[in-house]
């Protein structure tokens, strides 16, 4: 019946913690569920009585949570058995490993003793209640960061993401990264949760001295509440500062609201982004404006590049891509697709017995940002880098099995080729405010830095990460040291066919600006197709779901060398160190002799008794 109650708490938690991300109910999500989702869990790891109940308990939470806030995921087509249903069971090992560790401290202390732990005199640092809630606070902090590191790294359903409508307590993540807003956010759950589980025990066990065992509790709540004052005060102030921009790009994001999975409908995408385009280019040639970027969503142009630019000369036939583009004078920036082809040497033995050596062609697919310049001029790509695991990149996809299997299963037999390099884009854009002088017209993107100072024409850098990179700062972070001054993702979720998807991609892709205090500019097929500040601020959205187009001038700033882009990941690193640290002094040092119960306070029975005797006296 325990282990029942158990699950049911660690299930109830998954559950709190789907309504704090975004969902359909609360499609930016809600940090009060955010802030008690983590007690239930804590309550069932502290009650567990075997390691093999704590990897259950860790299971049980991890897949309620990831089944509940990705549902969505069993709408990719033929790829939903791997995008949901390996996700799920990936995500659930991963918290279910998470959970032997966070177990660690509680069994060292034998089960039915573990009531009396508060209470002794002689105890270990392990069994101490601020401790306990420092680990386990530092090792869900850890868990987050491996589940949403790496070639299987997924970091929806974090409690992170539940935060975004909180500004002064997202600020944090300039510092340390979404890590942090998990950290004292699992806290908060773990101090409440030690608070009750101490209040219960004191009467139960010894209600003459059931204020003693608080004192540890109180103490992590005192640091809680200085380090949360800290990051709202300091979080406001940087919320609310003014921010002048340095330059600015008037820039069209299109939202084409095509379906992606019929490939047919190239030209009839290209015709509505072209319509769609031409729209806010005659509105802004109204106000004797030009704008200086268009941005087409990702898979925009679904031929594949180098030769695809001779195809677009001529399509479609209502209005050449090409032409279109050297008509309006105006770079674009673009998704599609790129086609290496590589030779193998292999010998080929002929009819009449004589061996020679040909030439085997094979070909590698890349999902890129393409862009052309204001003469139509094919400039180059940008590769994505994080490509979906087992959707996009399917890892020994060349062995002849595995080959054979996917194509059984899902109908292909090749995934997308990893972008290999950094991949920057410049073009001129305006100087802000008095510093504006008359544009250079016609001025194309391979402009040296020198005919740009000739002209008085600022240029602008921009780096173009594909869908899921926005999400991964260890895709967007060397991007911005390396020189970024604008984030510009092209993003293709409207497979997913909920709301709930569009705003959890924007809600993860939006601390980006934050941690790099830089713009970020979404333009996306269906939505969320947003324009934000350094501060996580939406300063520009378009609907979800609809065909729409918008154009404003993107305020770029001085690059800003934050805490979080100098150091990265350091708050992940120091709960590593701090769990080595731990199992090293635990497998050292304390066992379970060293619980030394205080003289006055006897086990339950006979203080029960004690107390009923004096009951009886005073009568």
């Amino acid at each position: 019946m325990t282990l029942i109650l158990q699950v049911f708490y660690s299930v109830f938690s998954g559950l709190l913690l789907t309504l704090g991300i975004p969902n359909e109910l609360f499609l930016l999500g809600n940090p009060f569920y955010a802030f008690i989702a983590i007690i239930p869990y804590y309550f069932a790891i502290r009650k567990a009585k075997s390691f093999r109940e704590a990897f259950l308990l860790g299971f049980m939470q991890s897949l309620t949570t990831h089944l509940c806030s990705s549902f969505w995921l069993a709408y990719f087509k033929d790829f939903a058995i791997f995008t949901l249903g390996a996700s799920a069971l990936g995500t659930a090992a991963q918290g279910a490993i998470m959970a032997l560790f966070i177990y660690v401290p509680f069994s060292r202390y034998p089960h039915q003793y573990r009531e009396l732990a508060p209470f002794s005199i002689k105890k270990p640092f392990y069994e101490d209640s601020a401790f306990r809630i420092l680990y386990f606070s530092a090792l869900y902090t850890l868990y987050e960061w491996v589940k949403s590191t790496g070639f299987i790294g997924y970091p929806w359903g974090t409690i992170s993401s539940a935060m975004y409508r909180w500004h002064s307590f997202t600020q944090l993540a300039s510092i340390t990264g979404t890590y942090g807003i998990t950290f004292l956010t699992v806290m908060f759950d773990c101090i409440v949760a030690e608070a009750a589980i101490t209040l219960i025990n004191s009467y139960k066990v010894f209600p003459d001295y059931k204020f003693e065992g608080f004192f540890p509790v109180i103490n992590a709540a005192k640091t809680f509440a200085i380090l949360f004052a800290i990051t709202l005060f300091w979080g406001n102030w940087e919320y609310s500062k003014p921010r002048v921009p340095d330059k600015t790009l008037s820039t069209i994001m299109v939202q084409q609201n095509y379906d992606p999975w019929l490939s047919s409908e190239d030209s009839q995408t290209i015709l509505k982004s072209e319509k769609l385009t031409q729209q806010r280019v005659d509105e802004l040639n109204k106000l004797d404006k030009k704008p200086q970027l268009i941005v087409w969503s990702e898979g925009s142009l679904q031929r594949s590049f180098p030769g695809a630019y001779e195809i677009y000369q001529w399509e479609p036939s209502e209005n050449p891509l090409i032409s279109f583009i050297k008509n309006n004078k105006v770079p674009l920036l673009t998704g599609g697709v790129y086609r290496k082809t590589d030779y193998t040497p292999k010998m080929v033995t002929h009819e009449d017995g004589t061996v020679t050596t040909e030439e085997v062609p094979s070909y590698r697919y890349y999902n890129i940002a393409a862009m052309f310049d204001s003469e139509a001029h094919f400039r180059g790509y940008y590769g994505k880098l994080h490509l979906v695991p087992f959707a996009e990149s399917i890892p020994g996809i060349n062995n002849p099995i595995i080959k054979k299997v996917f194509s059984k299963v899902v109908g292909i037999s090749a995934g997308w080729t990893q972008g290999e390099q950094l991949t920057y884009f410049e073009i001129p854009c305006d100087y802000y405010g008095e510093k504006t002088v008359p544009r250079v017209k016609n001025i194309n993107i391979s402009i040296p830095y020198q005919t740009a100072k000739e002209n008085k024409q600022p240029l602008v850098r921009i780096c173009a990460p594909i869908c899921f990179d926005d999400a991964f700062t260890d895709v967007i972070r060397p991007l911005f040291l390396n020189g970024a001054e604008i984030f510009i993702n092209l993003t293709d979720d409207s497979w997913s066919l909920k709301k709930s998807s569009e705003y959890q991609h924007f809600c993860i892709a939006s601390y980006r600006a934050i941690e790099y205090r830089t713009t970020l500019v979404r333009s996306t097929n269906a939505g969320y197709s947003v324009v934000v500040n350094p501060a996580g601020t939406v300063i520009a959205d378009q609907p979800l779901f609809e065909d729409s187009s918008l154009a404003y001038d993107v305020p770029i700033y001085r690059r800003e060398l934050t805490p979080y882009a100098r150091f990265g990941n350091w708050l992940p690193y120091c709960c590593i160190v701090l769990f080595v640290l731990v199992s090293i002094v635990m497998a050292c040092t304390f066992t379970d002799d060293d619980y030394i119960p205080s003289e006055r306070k006897k086990p339950l029975k006979l203080k029960k008794s004690k107390h009923k005797k004096s009951k009886k006296h005073k009568k």
